[in-house]
């Protein structure tokens, strides 16, 4: 099937599709040859030897940040390779999937996307970025990074899923099958496997994916009889795993129940908070009544079937008998799985309708035009370096944005006593900065000096990270009349890590208003 031909998995992680794809590869006769985050763990080494799969000593992290090292390690790869004999690559099969880096901030960010809290929009810009590079855009650049090893009829393999979750990361999947059809174009042979929802070391964090795995068996694999004599001995191994499995008819029976009147509100919702409200009160029932250890466990069972049995028809389909057209993505289900059935086309992608752009005119300030126009802020207490903004007459819907790069304690004061030998700039000045955005672009649009916009109320429930000296911040605020001089600015203020949202309410004043409340205050003869 594959005899002589050249193999490059990039990783082949336990417990996942590149493992199981990795290891068809070897059965169809390929040499095989894969990437690991870590070459030189032990662990990995013994896998990829009972794999049969010759692992390439080469770490390879896809880093957004790190697009340099990335090229130098797929060109460390390629002189590997040929040190082993390959001249030439014949597939190349890309499994990296995630990017998002192991730092408190952003875990917490990705545990309140999966509870439903906050979109994967709302995420941190650079984390985001990473996000897409690793699951769409490393795709690309292991292309590029690769051809001087692979030739005009090398296959190059991406997997994805399309499952009926909605999944926060789907938006970056989406991008790769877009990707994928563009490098189509330019004469790539490109296809984008869409594997259908299994249990791995990637999608054990998505809400529901046992009870996704569940419905797909129960509708599509359980009583089936017919299977082909290449995934036979998978079919085989789940079902007894499954007969020994105690506690299964009960469990199926309360799943079946919650199939039949939560799923379909579900998956037609696309709302991420409904599925974790839901799917979380589901599992609170079984813990309880002791049933989810079984649910978890017998989508463990089912999980190695599809993804053994998903390795194999990538293999036989697209890199044996190259059963697609390049650029396209090809869809297998659970009914797919027994071998008698054709893997079809994915239908294409909804296309979001992008609303036109709207001609905006910008104006640039520096510090010492925020200096100018903050007059009342110390220096110290200053806490804009740049803004750029709209300009033009106050009205609904003004965006401005602004940079401010926190100092060491030995240029501002401030952070050597906040905290002591520890200085960060928390979440009360980042509000603060937030504010002073907010402030200075009134300021600039209003263009009356006998107006002064003051601070009435602050909304930002989810501010709690800390900055340290450094790090750049992030402000981007939106300008909203609520009323003649009722003003609302919906901001968020970021940085590498996480992102806080929230809302500065605020009031138009005349001066003379201002004026007579402070010179309340400074009367001798009132109270206290």
């Amino acid at each position: 099937m594959l005899n002589g031909k050249n193999v490059l998995v990039i990783g082949a992680r336990a417990g996942g599709y590149g493992a199981a794809i990795a290891r068809a590869a070897v059965e169809a006769g390929a040499g095989v040859f894969g990437t690991t985050l870590n070459p030189e763990d032990p662990k990995e080494q013994a896998f990829f030897k009972e794999l049969g799969v010759t692992l390439l000593d080469v770490p390879l992290r896809f880093d957004a940040n790190r697009r340099n090292q990335v090229f130098e390690s797929l060109a460390a790869i390629e002189r590997r390779l040929r040190d082993h004999g390959v001249n030439s690559l014949d597939a190349v099969v890309h499994t990296a999937a995630g990017g998002f880096p192991r730092h408190p901030s952003v875990m917490k960010s990705v545990g309140n996307i999966l509870k439903g809290k906050q979109t994967f929009f709302d995420m941190a810009t650079a984390v985001k970025r990473n996000v897409y590079y690793v699951n769409a855009g490393s795709f690309a650049d292991t292309i590029d990074g690769l051809s001087g090893i692979c030739h005009e009829q090398t296959q190059y393999v991406a997997l994805t899923y399309r499952g009926a979750l909605p999944y926060f990361i789907a938006h970056s999947k989406r991008y790769l099958e877009r990707l994928a059809a563009r490098l189509a174009r330019q004469g790539k042979r490109t296809v984008i496997a869409a594997l259908p929802e299994a249990w791995t070391q990637s999608s054990q964090f998505f809400t529901g994916i046992e009870i996704a795995v569940m419905q797909n068996y129960l509708r599509d694999l359980k009583g089936v009889t017919s299977v082909s004599d290449t995934v036979k001995p998978f079919f085989r191994e789940m079902e007894e795993g499954l007969v020994r499995l105690e506690g299964l008819d009960k469990t199926v029976a309360e799943l079946e129940t919650f199939l039949a009147e939560e799923w379909q509100a579900i998956t037609l919702s696309e709302n991420s908070k409904v599925l974790a409200d839901r799917v979380g009160a589901l599992f609170h029932t079984m813990r309880w009544n002791g049933t989810f250890q079984t649910l978890r466990r017998a989508a463990e069972i089912i999980s190695n079937l599809v993804r053994e049995a998903g390795g194999v028809i990538v293999v036989e389909e697209f890199l044996t008998h190259g059963r697609y057209e390049p650029g396209e993505v090809r869809q297998v289900y659970y009914r797919d799985l027994a071998g008698s059935t054709r893997i079809e086309k994915a239908e294409p992608s909804e296309r979001r309708i992008v609303q036109g752009a709207v001609n905006r005119e910008w104006l640039e300030f520096d510090k010492d035009d925020i200096r100018q126009t903050l007059s009342m802020y110390g220096e110290n207490f200053l806490f804009l370096d740049r803004v750029v903004m709209e300009t033009g007459e106050v009205r609904h819907g003004m965006i401005g944005f602004a940079r401010y790069t926190v100092p060491t304690p030995e240029v501002n004061p401030i952070l050597k006593d906040h905290f002591v030998d520890i200085p960060l700039f928390g979440g009360h000045l980042q509000m603060e900065a937030v504010a002073q955005l907010g402030t200075f672009m009134v300021l600039k649009l209003l263009k009356d000096h006998r107006l002064v916009p003051i601070l009435t109320g602050t909304e930002f429930p989810d501010l709690d990270t800390m900055a340290p000296p450094g790090e750049t911040l992030t402000i981007m605020g939106i300008i909203r009349i609520e009323a003649k001089r009722e003003l609302r600015f919906e901001a968020f203020i970021e940085n590498r890590y996480a992102r806080s949202k929230g809302v500065i309410r605020g009031m138009v004043v005349n001066q003379r208003v201002i004026r007579k409340m402070l010179t309340s205050f400074n009367n001798a003869d009132s109270p206290g």
